[in-house]
C-alpha cells in the first residue's frame, strides 16, 4: 500500500536520502556539487520551509516526494527500486489536480524524465545552455496548463534540413514517446549518428524539419536511391498540429519527383500506436516483409483505394 501525505519536518533525513540516491542513479553524469550533510541542510532549511512537499511512503517508509513552489515543480524524486511503479504519476497528478498552471526544469540529457513529463501533458518551451543553473548543464523548461493552453497552435516553419540540423534532429528523435529509442541504440543497432548522416545528406538523402521558436519539433528523412522514408518523428506535445502530415507529404512528393517506383518504410507492427493509423490513412500497406522487429509498408498509388 502506497500512502501520500504532506511532509513533516521529521521527514527531512529521508527526503535528503531520496534526493541524493535518485539523482545520482538517474543522472550519474551530473556534477556532484554537494555532500549528504549539505543535502540535509538544504531540505531542512530551504525546501521544507518554503515548498509544498508531498511524501509517498510504503509501510510508513518514505520512498518518493514532490516539491511545489508558486507554480513550479522543483523536485520529483523516487528511490530507484520503486521506479516505474506509478508513484511518479500519482505524485504529479496530485499536483495537477490543484493547480492551473505549472512549470519545471529538466536537464536535456535526462530523457526518461523528459518523456515522463511529456506523457503527463508538459510541453517543452525553452532550451538553455545551462549557464544559469548550478550544474552548468544544458536544461529545458516545461509548461503545463489545466486548460491545455500549452498546446495552443504555436508558430511553425518547415524547411529543408542542413548538416547543422542533424544533431538537434536526432536529439529530438530520442525524446519521442512512441517508438522510443536511445542514442546508443541508434548508433549501435542502426549506425545512425550525425556524423554518419552528414555525407549522405549531400548525396541521396534529403530531409525536412519543422521548427517552433527555433526548436526542432519534427523532421523527416528519405533516401531516393532506395525509395525509403527512413524516419518521420514529431516531438511530444506537438502532435495534432499537422506537422507529421506536412513533413510526410514533402518527403513522399520528393521521392515521387525523383522517380522512385517503390516508396516504402519500416514500421512498428503494433496497431495501437499513433503511427499505425497515420500511415494506414495515407495509403501505406504491409508487404508481408519484415526487417528486424519492424514490418515493411509500401505506399499505394491511391491512398483512398
Amino acid at each position: 500500500m502506497i500512502d501520500y501525505r504532506p511532509a513533516l519536518a521529521s521527514d527531512a533525513p529521508a527526503i535528503a536520502r531520496i534526493l541524493r540516491v535518485s539523482l545520482r542513479t538517474a543522472m550519474p553524469w551530473l556534477p556532484d556539487l554537494h555532500t549528504p550533510d549539505e543535502d540535509l541542510w538544504f531540505v531542512e532549511s530551504r525546501l521544507l520551509p518554503r515548498a509544498t512537499v508531498t511524501v509517498a511512503e510504503i509501510d510508513g517508509v518514505p520512498v518518493a516526494y514532490s516539491a511545489l513552489t508558486e507554480g513550479w515543480i522543483e523536485h520529483l524524486y523516487i528511490l530507484p527500486q520503486h521506479w516505474r511503479a506509478g508513484i511518479g504519476s500519482a505524485l504529479i497528478r496530485r499536483v495537477q489536480a490543484h493547480e492551473l498552471d505549472l512549470q519545471l526544469w529538466a536537464f536535456q540529457r535526462n530523457f526518461p524524465a523528459r518523456r515522463f513529463y511529456e506523457a503527463h501533458g508538459f510541453r517543452s518551451v525553452e532550451f538553455t545552455d545551462g549557464s544559469a543553473n548550478e550544474e552548468r548543464t544544458p536544461d529545458v523548461r516545461y509548461h503545463w496548463r489545466a486548460d491545455r493552453g500549452q498546446f495552443a497552435a504555436p508558430p511553425l516553419a518547415v524547411r529543408e534540413m542542413t548538416v547543422a540540423d542533424l544533431a538537434p534532429a536526432l536529439e529530438m528523435r530520442i525524446t519521442t514517446n512512441e517508438n522510443a529509442i536511445t542514442t546508443d541504440r541508434l548508433e549501435q543497432q542502426y549506425g545512425v549518428t550525425a556524423q554518419s548522416l552528414t555525407p549522405r545528406l549531400s548525396g541521396d538523402l534529403a530531409g525536412w524539419l519543422c521548427e517552433s521558436d527555433s526548436q526542432v519539433v519534427g523532421f523527416v528523412m528519405a533516401d531516393r536511391s532506395t525509395g525509403e522514408l527512413e524516419v518521420l518523428a514529431v516531438r511530444p506535445g506537438y502532435e495534432g498540429l499537422g506537422i507529421g502530415r506536412s513533413l510526410h507529404d514533402r518527403a513522399v512528393g520528393w521521392l515521387e519527383s525523383e522517380g522512385c517506383e517503390r516508396i516504402w518504410l519500416a514500421a512498428n507492427p503494433d496497431p495501437s500506436i499513433r503511427a499505425s493509423g497515420f500511415y494506414a490513412k495515407r495509403g501505406w500497406r504491409p508487404t508481408g516483409e519484415v526487417r528486424g522487429e519492424d514490418i515493411i509498408l509500401r505506399l499505394e498509388a491511391n491512398p483512398h483505394s
